[in-house]
């Protein structure tokens, strides 16, 4: 009997889905850092309105986060994936609190982005079982209740 030996195959696929997704991760990191750099220069624009409004002492502190912003923005896209990842697994060895904290902040802002972009144009509204409001479609009657989309696109309005 012939045993072969697929550890090269194996190994080779796994190299191969490690080099995706770090380049998938190098990209998604390029564009949170090309974000954050837009939120610098947002600020930094604010800091003339304050200015304008006689409020100096705010628009420095203001003007000295957006900088602080734009150097972490420029050390996190010096940074490839790996250093990220070590210096993350650092962290949480030595300040396991810390960490959890973060990925719990993160996690949460993350959330009420992915909530907040998904809703573009779409309307939710709680009915109550059997009723209908009668008044253009605010809600549609449902059997059970619930949860009833009413945006354009679902009731169909706007269609010929």
């Amino acid at each position: 009997m012939e045993q072969r030996n697929n550890t090269g195959g194996g190994a080779g696929l796994m190299d191969r889905v490690r080099e995706s997704a770090t380049s998938q991760l190098g990209a998604q990191k390029d564009r949170a850092t090309d974000g954050l750099g837009s939120v610098a220069q947002a600020v930094r624009q604010s800091t003339q309105q304050l200015r304008d409004q006689q409020h100096e002492t705010i628009a420095q502190y203001v003007e000295q986060a957006a900088d602080q912003l734009e150097r972490f923005a420029t050390r996190l896209k010096d940074q490839n994936v790996g250093d990220l990842a070590r210096q993350a697994q650092d962290l949480a060895r030595r300040r396991p609190a810390v960490f959890i904290g973060a990925a719990f902040a993160l996690g949460v802002l993350g959330a009420r982005f992915i909530k907040s972009s998904g809703e573009n144009g779409s309307t939710r509204r709680m009915t109550s079982a059997g009723s209908a409001y009668g008044d253009g479609g605010e809600a549609r009657q449902g059997g059970y209740g619930g949860w009833t989309d009413t945006s354009p696109a679902s009731t169909g309005a706007g269609r010929l």
